[in-house]
């Protein structure tokens, strides 16, 4: 945890899918840079979806390097893609085996780690997640943050239920309730980890300073037309990507409010893949070796234009 008192210090991960690989791999060299850890360094993780496995890793004291390797290695598997996988997604339902994550999870967090239940948790960690059953945001706090409110729920529960990605893996059911992405209200939890900092009186907000670290995602927007257009319902959702431009949407809008608040304060890592790069990692699924190859190397490409700056040296 970070020992200087003037600077409270927040990690911010997104969600992204496999693009999380570059989220992991940017961080391994920031680690390796500074001979430092994550949690050592940083007074609050807050993650969602994919951010919030690399941030439930990182408050256990998995290395970056570790994520890294298990993302490599189990993500092909988690995301197997076949003929038959959108075929899937449009008319019978989610096409990936919460099974399979589930046994990348205990990997990547190890057992025991995995099955830890966040009330036992020191680390101030907080998961970002949707109660479906509820309509309503669902933020899942560690011991280190909440003390006695800490949630009652294994690690792994809140990574799954934060990962839940609507048309690729099932909902999370955990006691009566069913719970979906918190990539569906915090896809960059930037601004929820202030407000619930602020709220909670752990850090005046001009103490706090917030690294936020992004998914390599180019942003989606639509061709000019003469008249408003009208898609229909398959169009908005498996043409038009209506889930993901919400999410891109608000999660622009969060970045964006945090910065006014906190100004230099605040510090978004992020690598817009250049147009021939686009195609390799289009999708919140793709999980081959040259989606692999991609965001190492836009991780590498990020960490050469910003690793010398003076504001991402004081993290660590």
């Amino acid at each position: 945890m970070n020992e200087a008192g003037d600077r409270y210090q927040i990690l911010a991960l997104s969600g992204g899918g496999f693009r999380g690989l570059f989220t992991a791999e940017y961080l391994k060299r920031c680690e390796e840079a500074h001979s430092q850890r994550i949690y050592q360094r940083f007074d609050l993780i807050v993650g969602t979806s994919i951010g919030a496995l690399l941030a439930a890793g990182f408050a256990l004291g998995r290395p970056a390097a570790d994520l890294c390797e298990a993302m490599v290695a189990h993500g092909p598997r988690i995301f197997a893609r076949s003929p038959m996988t959108f075929p899937k997604r449009l008319f019978k339902g989610a096409p990936y085996d919460t099974k399979i994550l589930e046994e990348a999870i205990d990997a990547v967090l190890t057992p025991d780690g995995a099955n830890m239940r966040l009330n036992e948790i020191d680390q101030p960690l907080m998961i970002a997640a949707v109660n479906y059953t509820q309509g309503s945001s669902t933020i899942f706090k560690s011991r280190g943050v909440a003390q006695s409110r800490a949630s009652d729920v294994r690690v792994k529960d809140a990574v799954l239920a934060s990962a839940a990605a609507p048309t690729y893996f099932p909902l999370r059911k955990l006691a009566t309730d069913q719970y979906a992405d918190g990539g569906l209200i915090a896809n960059a939890p930037d601004l929820l980890a202030i407000t619930e900092t602020i709220a909670a009186r752990r850090a005046p907000l001009e103490s706090i300073y917030l690294l936020s670290i992004g998914t390599a995602a180019r942003r989606k927007g639509a061709a000019l037309h003469e008249r408003p257009l009208s898609p229909s319902i398959l169009s908005w959702f498996f043409v038009r990507g209506l889930v993901q431009t919400i999410m891109a949407a608000q999660e622009d809008l969060a970045i964006r409010t945090a910065a006014q608040l906190l100004g230099d304060r605040h510090l978004r890592i992020d690598e817009e893949p250049a147009q021939n790069q686009v195609a390799a990692i289009a999708g919140l699924d793709y999980a081959n070796n040259r989606s692999i190859g991609t965001l190492i190397s836009l991780a590498s490409q990020a960490f050469e234009r910003t690793g010398r700056e003076r504001r991402l040296r004081d993290f660590f």
